[in-house]
Order: C-alpha cells, then structure tokens, then sequence
C-alpha cells in the first residue's frame, strides 16, 4: 500500500499543469457548493429570525371565537384561563408573550391599505422592538393609546408620515365594523416578505378597543423556548394540557393563521376554538424562499460534480494511454490487476481529497469574513430577510461538500483504472 501511494503521489506531480489545472476545478466545484450550502444556511436563519420577531413564536396557542357560524375572530376570550393550563407544563427558560392579530385597513385622505396587524405589550417586549428596524420615529410610542406603527411600503401607499393622523378600519366580534383614528409614531424598515404580514403594528390595549376584545383577551399565547427546544413534544403535552382543562383544540393543520381562517370560517359551528402551531406553520407561505435555494444549491452540486467528473475521466483516460509503458514495465515485474486498479484509484481519491477540502476551507474562511458586509439591492434583500449577504458557514456542510466532491473524483477514475489493468504485459512491453 505505502509503495502504490508513493507512486501515486509522484504520479501527481509529474504533469503539473495538468494536475493544477484539475485541482483549480476540483477546488472550485467545493467552494461554489460550501458557499451555496453557507447561503441556504444564512438565508433560514435570517427568515426563522424575522418570523419570531414579527409574526410567531416557536409554539403558537391561538384562539379562533365565532359568535355566529357565519363569522369568525382571531381571539382567545379568557387568556388567563388558556395561560394556567399552559404554564405547569412549559420547560425551564420557555417564557410567555402575548400578541394579538387580525386583519385592518388604514385610511389616510383619498388613500387606503388593507394588511395583516399585530399587536404586542410594549412594556414587556422590549427586548422584541430592539430587533425590528425603525426607518423614522419610536415604536416606544406605541405605549401611547391609539397609536400605530405602519411598515415603510404601506407608508408610502398612504403618504403618510410619523406625526400623522389615520384610521384603522377592523371588523369585531360578531361582525360588525369599527373605526378608530391613530396617530403614526413609527415607519418600520423592509422585513421581506413578511413586510405584508405585519404591515401594521399597534399595541395590545388599541387592537382590543378597535375590535372590542375584552381586557383580558388576546389573540395568541407565543411560547419562546430557543433554538433547539423539543418542539413536537412540547405541542403533543400542550394539545393534551388544554384538552384536559375543559379547551376544544382544533387538529394540526399546519398553514399559517391567515390560511386558516377562511376554512374555519365555512365551519358549522360556534363559541371558542384553539389551536396550537409552531413557527414553521406559521411561515409555511414563505418556505418557497428556503426550498428554492435548497434545490438551486443541489443542482449546483450536481453541475460541479459532474465537472469534476468529467475532467478527471478525460484526464485520467489521457495518462493511461501516456504511461503505458509504465503499467506494462509494473504488470511485468508482478504486480496484479487490482493494484493497477487501486493505482490510479487512489490517483483519483488524493487529488479529490486535497482539493475538494482546500475549496471548502477556503470557502469557509471567504464566509466568516464576508458575513454581514455585502449589502443587497432592496428586492434580493427582500427575498433573503437582510439587507446584508447572509452567509453562515458550518463544518458539517464543509466536510459533506467534501465527501461529495471526493467520492465524484473516485468514480470518475475507476473506468481509466480498469482500462489500464486491462493491459497485458506483453502488449504494454511491445509499446517500448
């Protein structure tokens, strides 16, 4: 073994622009597919990010109340009640935010826009409006009563400014419409695409005087455990809790709260309903974003390993043909068939190995340093939740890039291998 790798290596440092110009192309296919992997990674955790800031928490307690069977409101109308059944079982560091949401219009002079509207306790949620970016004005002021913060493209839509006067328009419970002027203390920045599912911001006290919520009601009990938490587990004991308290749970359904409503809505029955989601459910509408460049990333991988391939047979098909004399002078001095095989194998597997692992190395380091200073147009950032390339590099997808890359690198030699052992001695020596 240690003879056929030395001959090996001496083998890859006779050509050696051949053999540079095959680990440039071996190292690019890594890199492009550690760097692809890094931008799917990057762009998930921006989106998990933006969808627990605005619109979800990693569980969801949601009530759904219908005074009639022919009307419908996003509304848990005893939210202490909901919260005792909940809280015994919460694991160590799960905390409880309460939120409300619904569907508004606002009106401004001759202008009026229709978006999703979220409510939050400002006093409790500190820690939540230090994430949203603020173009102009306070989201502090939202403490205020009957104050509004509108999302930048809505703002423009109504051309209205921070100081302004608008009117929220909402439907109550039970159907009936209600009007309420606000003053806009805030303009919040581009979220994405969830910028539509939260364009309007108000604080818990207003969305219950505009849509005649009781003072102890909300919309939805958001559970915030933590990346990593056992979320399934954590649903299963939380559907269970409820169930036993006297609740009637809705099945899982996993859509998000505006997909549901509708469906809900053409339901024969009345009174309240809960129902329990996670953060993915929530964001099921936007997970084209992830899934796109999840398959982008693949085909991506798939070109560069062909290429890889490719050159590799080409290559190594061109040595056989170069170094058969060599092959016949070593068929002659004994050694077998396989060794010629595992000869121009290992060939194969060193340059794949060593290249494909400088291009994932090399890639990763570009990540780290790169991450966060690249800004975006306005529509690709968008599409990636940040104004800034979202890179987010890990070993894991380094070291899978690699074995990808290097097992191409092996396949792509084992024909030209198998030709040269093909070769008999006789003939090999006949060429000298």
């Amino acid at each position: 073994m240690r003879s056929l790798l030395r001959i090996a290596l001496r083998n890859l440092f006779v050509d050696r622009e051949r053999g540079l110009l095959l680990f440039f192309v071996i190292a690019s296919a890594s890199a492009v597919l550690v760097g692809m992997m890094s931008l799917t990674a990057g762009v998930a955790t921006e989106q998990r990010k933006a969808v627990l800031t605005l619109i979800s928490g990693d569980l969801n307690v949601g009530g759904y109340f219908k005074v009639h069977p022919d009307t419908i409101a996003p509304v848990i109308g005893d939210t202490p009640r909901v919260r005792a059944a909940v809280e015994p079982i919460l694991p160590a560091g799960c905390r409880i935010r309460e939120r409300g949401r619904g569907q508004a219009a606002v009106g401004s002079g001759r202008h009026r826009s229709r978006s999703f509207m979220m409510s939050l306790d400002v006093k409790q949620e500190r820690d939540s409006l230090g994430l949203l970016r603020v173009e102009k004005g306070s989201l502090e002021a939202l403490d205020r009563p009957r104050t509004v913060a509108l999302s930048l493209p809505m703002s423009e839509r109504l051309r209205v400014q921070v100081g302004d006067v608008a009117t929220l328009y909402a439907e109550m419970v039970g159907g009936k419409r209600n009007a309420l002027d606000v003053e806009v203390v805030a303009i919040t920045g581009r979220a994405g695409f969830l910028g539509e599912a939260a364009g309007i911001l108000v604080s818990n006290a207003t969305l219950r005087e505009l849509s005649g919520f009781r003072p102890e009601s909300s919309s939805v009990l958001q559970l915030m455990c933590g990346e990593g938490s056992e979320l399934e587990a954590l649903d299963g004991s939380l559907r269970q809790a409820l169930r036993q308290a006297g609740f009637e749970v809705l099945p899982a359904s996993h859509e998000a709260y505006g997909d549901k409503v509708s469906p809900l809505l053409r339901e024969d029955w009345a009174g309240q309903r809960l129902d329990v989601s996670t953060w993915e459910d929530e964001s099921s509408f936007l997970s084209f974003v992830t899934d796109g460049l999840t398959a982008l990333t693949a085909l991506v991988g798939l070109i560069g390993i062909a290429v890889v391939m490719v050159g590799l047979f080409v290559s190594l098909s061109v040595s056989v043909r170069e170094r058969t004399r060599e092959v016949g002078t070593l068929r002659a001095m004994g050694m077998h068939r396989r060794s010629v095989v595992g000869l121009f194998v290992l060939e194969g597997l060193l340059l794949g190995l060593l290249a494909s692992t400088t291009g994932a190395l090399v890639a990763s380091l570009l990540g780290l340093l790169l991450r966060g200073t690249i800004t975006l147009p306005a529509q690709i950032a968008s599409l990636f939740f940040s104004d800034t390339l979202p890179l987010e590099p890990h070993l894991p997808a380094a070291v899978l890039a690699v074995v990808l890359v290097t097992l191409g690198a092996v396949l792509a030699s084992i024909i030209p291998a198998a030709r040269a052992a093909s070769l008999s001695p006789r003939s090999a020596m006949e060429s000298l």
